[in-house]
């Protein structure tokens, strides 16, 4: 087929894309996603509006979500939607499956169109459909370490707010205006959802799934025990503090003891990949043999398609990431 139509249909796709996602941004007002929010929140509060938007005459919107969990499940559709909130991307369940069905065609079409090659092809589209697993977990890794950095300096300021006087809720609300992202928009967050209503253990236990540290876990944990049992809360988070600053590190040092490791897996990983260029810079042809399936040496000798050399990739592809996920996982020492 000719490249210039794939291009045609690939901007006929996109075209028709973006065109549904405005109308479903024209048909649906934001104050949809307020009425969900505040129905975690204020029941009571979420009836109320519930009530208040029957008077009105609304368009019903695109939900990309109702649509895509038809075909992917209740359950998964939540897993994302938890995985999105604790990476702070701001994006519905269904506008990212959305974006997720157009990379992998966009994908499929671009490597058509480039190699001509159907196997090509699926593989790439193969590649785009789970690329996201690991930019949501580095993204989300990321956060949490961020957040754990600042964790110890942010009960430091709550603590001095205590022992000035003030209340624990006042305290984060002083720490929260002046600490940075992300810690000071989770907590932000925590006072919004109080002042709604929620009690504290409960938009802790909420931030917690936010935020999945074990640091945040046991500051859930010594506010919960100081809260039923009593004690000098001031105190209290000052020791919990200090455990996080010996936690970070203790971690710190695991790392540094961990990294010859992890260095040899990442060169353990890579020396293939580095041999097999400098290979096939030398001499092309010998290594084409992996990934040519019209091989010359298979066209003479009538042996048909070269199936053998992409298996033989994929092999070593796999038992390359094994080994390094394995290297990972000894050297991946929890404190």
């Amino acid at each position: 087929m000719d490249p210039i139509i794939y291009l045609f249909i690939a901007c006929t796709f996109g075209a028709l894309i973006l065109a549904g996602a405005a109308m479903a941004s024209a048909m649906s007002g934001p104050s949809l996603d307020v009425t969900k929010r505040l129905e975690t929140l204020n029941p009571k509060a979420a009836a109320e509006v519930k009530q208040a938007q029957l008077e009105v005459t609304r368009k019903p919107g695109v939900d990309y979500k109702k649509v895509f969990s038809q075909f992917t499940g209740q359950a998964y559709m939540e897993k994302l939607e938890k995985d999105l909130v604790q990476c702070d991307i701001r994006m519905k369940v269904g506008e990212f499956l959305l974006m997720r069905v157009g990379l992998i065609v966009g994908a499929f079409i671009a490597v058509q169109v480039w190699k001509g090659n159907l196997v090509y092809s699926l593989i790439a589209a193969g590649v785009a459909a789970i690329i996201h697993i690991p930019v949501l977990a580095i993204k989300r890794s990321m956060r949490v370490a961020k957040f754990v950095s600042q964790l110890a300096e942010f009960l430091v300021l709550i603590t001095n707010s205590l022992r000035a006087g003030q209340t624990f809720l006042q305290g984060i609300d002083i720490a929260s205006r002046e600490s940075p992202d992300p810690i000071g928009m989770e907590f932000r967050q925590l006072l919004k959802e109080t002042n709604l209503g929620v009690p504290v253990e409960e938009a802790f236990a909420r931030m917690l799934v936010r935020v999945p540290s074990e640091d945040l876990k046991i500051v859930m944990s010594a506010f919960s025990i100081q809260r039923n049992v009593g004690g000098n809360l001031a105190d209290i988070m000052a020791k919990v503090a200090f455990m996080i600053r010996q936690r970070i590190q203790i971690a710190g040092q695991i790392a540094v003891l961990t990294t010859q490791g992890k260095l040899s897996g990442a060169i353990v990983g890579m020396l293939p990949v580095g041999l097999g260029t400098i290979v096939a810079l030398i001499n092309y042809r010998y290594m084409s043999l992996l990934w040519d399936l019209d091989h010359p040496e298979f066209v003479e000798n009538n042996m048909g398609k070269n199936i053998y050399g992409p298996i033989l990739i994929g092999i070593a592809v796999f038992m390359q990431l094994l080994g390094c996920f394995v290297i990972y996982k000894i050297c991946d020492i929890e404190v």
